[in-house]
């Protein structure tokens, strides 16, 4: 038997040794599978419940929003609409959504009558809501509903024409305002108190012409009171009260079908936690069992092939391994071998990569690898960044440069300009440069040539360039940048001490800052400029426009100030007037009260006289 299974081949004995392991692995990895989709079964009832529980939370909060605050919305009140009713209703619609989900789901999961339960309080729920609703608009708020019609009876009591004492009225007007803060009933007592009092004072007084307005408001504000009752002056009386019941039911249903559900969630992964433990603990003997068996039969050449990976591991390339056989053991020393040998060429292609040459090529033998692709596709990638780092630095340091230049804001435009096209010619190694400017307003915008640059050497001109005329033009009007790679001969000429020629060349650049043209920027050279030449140069033109922009802006910020200041003086003037007119037409008020008063006085004495006389004839 111990001959027999020596003389198997190394796969089979693997196979073997591991099919039993296997054979466990995937009775665990199956039983686990299946008790994870139970507990994630029961942890999404878990969420639903949750669901529900946040859903009714939010219902509650939209209500008491809709109670204090919304129904005083102007949206509300003329057309019904509020977003604190849009969400209660979602939140209702979305709840009895879950509830029914609740019903579908397979028996055991939740208590089905739980799930009963719920529907009818919450459809009252909704119900009463709907008729809160509706009392809400009812008795409205300000110019609305029955306190529009309140507000309206006080102003027509008000402006009667009719004499009356008016800290009485003042009185009416605080327990009408107490009972709206305080909702309650004591300040209705009070008010229809004061009123029979008010009514009382009005009658003898001969002021009977006002009662039917003090009669109207004193029933709108009984109106608005019963409509509050029917609401409900605290939280738990009228319709308030019946739904903060309906919520007070509701949330225990919701925290027992929770309960339900994480029991039984709890259960099966207490009984899935002991199932795995038994078969692991089984799959660990058995493996420990078969490896006894099986670690004397291959120890020799594992050890071998051990301590040449070891050597590898730590740095150190092992010399190659004797092969004395064909099989298994024998094919994986002389894999170990070959790799060994790409791993030193690997090796010494890496090296020199680390020295810095990057041009090298890779043994032919050894060029279709994986680690051979990988290490050739790394050089490339080297290549490609030194040259990417070389255009990002070249970019980094022109930038300085120009910063160096565009942050002296004091200096003349022109100077400005003149420095900067100098610069770029130098830095671009390109024969010529313009600068543009756009100037006026509306129909009378120009582009300007402020600076110009050829071989170093200015020349001075003042060509007008309208937006949309010439490529220059239409840069403005495109905001965008235009490269002519093929120029015609005649197009334009770069005139050096050794004559004149074409160049091959133009880069014209919006100088945009914002989405606003401030104007253009002109190069021409006998050379291509490449893509991050072109990027640089549209860097540069924003930083000019910017530059533009603020000198633009600074110009325009002191001739508001100055405006500002004009503008105050007049109105200083105005007001010192305005005060004159005022104190001489309080002046003449004064007069008019003091003559009004005398003749009163001579009205009443004459009335006094004239009663003397009627007197005096009767006796």
């Amino acid at each position: 038997m111990k001959d027999f299974i020596l003389g198997l081949r190394i796969r089979i004995k693997l196979l073997a040794a591991f099919g039993s392991l296997l054979l466990l692995s995937v009775l665990l990895i199956i039983f686990s599978v299946s008790s994870i989709d139970r507990i994630i079964y029961f942890k999404g009832i878990n969420e639903k419940a949750d669901l529900l529980k946040l859903q009714l939370e939010t219902m509650d909060l939209a209500l008491r929003e809709f109670i204090y605050e919304g129904y005083k919305s102007k949206s509300f009140l003329e057309q019904q609409q509020s977003p604190v009713l849009d969400s209660f209703m979602e939140n209702y619609a979305q709840a009895k959504i879950v509830i029914t989900q609740f019903e579908t789901l397979p028996a055991g999961a939740t208590d089905r009558n739980i799930s009963q339960t719920l529907i009818a309080p919450l459809d009252s729920l909704q119900q009463n809501f709907q008729q809160l609703v509706a009392l809400l608009k009812t008795r409205g708020f300000k110019d609305y509903g029955l306190e529009g019609t309140l507000r309206k009876a006080i102003h027509n009591v008000e402006n009667s024409g009719v004499d009356f004492d008016k800290s009485t009225m003042l009185m009416l007007r605080r327990h009408e305002k107490d009972f709206f803060l305080r909702k309650d009933l004591k300040y209705l007592d009070e008010f229809n108190q004061r009123f029979d009092i008010f009514s009382t004072q009005l009658t003898t007084s001969g002021g009977t012409a006002l009662l039917p307005h003090l009669q109207h408001y004193k029933t709108e504000f009984n109106n608005v009171v019963a409509i509050e009752k029917q609401i409900g002056l605290t939280e738990d009386q009228g319709l308030r009260g019946r739904i903060k019941n309906y919520f007070t039911v509701i949330r225990p249903h919701i925290e027992a079908i929770r309960t339900q559900v994480k029991e039984r969630n709890e259960a099966q992964i207490d009984s899935t936690q002991w199932i795995l433990w038994i078969i692991f603990s089984v799959q660990i003997v058995v493996g420990i069992a078969m490896a006894l068996v099986y670690a004397n039969l291959l120890t020799r050449s594992i050890k071998e092939i051990r301590s040449g990976m070891q050597k590898l591991a730590a740095g150190i390339f092992p010399d190659k391994l004797h092969v004395l056989s064909t099989e298994e053991i024998g094919q994986t020393k002389m894999a170990f071998n070959q790799f060994i040998d790409r791993l030193r060429a690997a090796t010494t292609f890496a090296e020199r990569l680390g020295s810095g040459d990057l041009g090298m090529r890779y043994e032919d033998q050894y060029a279709n690898d994986v680690l051979a692709r990988s290490l050739v596709s790394a050089q490339e990638k080297l290549n490609h960044a030194e040259e990417h780092q070389r255009k990002i630095n070249w970019m980094n340091e022109g930038m300085a440069r120009f910063n160096d230049v565009l942050k002296n804001e004091a200096e003349a435009l022109e100077t400005v300009g003149d420095r900067i096209l100098k610069l770029m010619v130098d830095y671009l190694h390109t024969n010529q440069g313009a600068l543009y400017i756009l100037q006026g307003h509306d129909n009378d915008r120009h582009l300007e040539r402020l600076s110009t640059y050829a071989y170093a050497k200015k020349k001075f001109t003042n060509d007008r360039v309208t937006p949309g005329t010439g490529l220059i033009g239409q840069c403005v009007l495109e905001g965008e940048t235009i490269y002519l790679k093929d120029v015609p001969d005649d197009f334009i000429k770069i005139t050096s001490g050794l004559g004149e020629a074409t160049p091959r060349n133009i880069v014209l650049v919006p100088l945009q800052v914002r989405k606003r043209v401030m104007g253009v920027l002109e190069l021409a050279s006998f050379k291509m400029l490449l893509p991050h030449e072109v990027e640089f140069v549209e860097r540069i033109a924003e930083s000019i426009a910017t530059l533009l922009l603020n000198k633009q802006t600074s110009s325009e910020t002191r001739r508001l100030l100055e405006e500002s200041r004009q503008r105050a003086d007049v109105l200083s003037q105005k007001e010192e007037l305005m005060r004159e007119n005022a104190e001489e037409l309080l002046a003449t008020q004064e007069e008019m009260h003091r003559q009004r008063e005398a003749l009163e006085a001579e009205i009443r004495s004459l009335k006094q006289r004239l009663a003397l006389a009627e007197t005096l004839v009767e006796s």
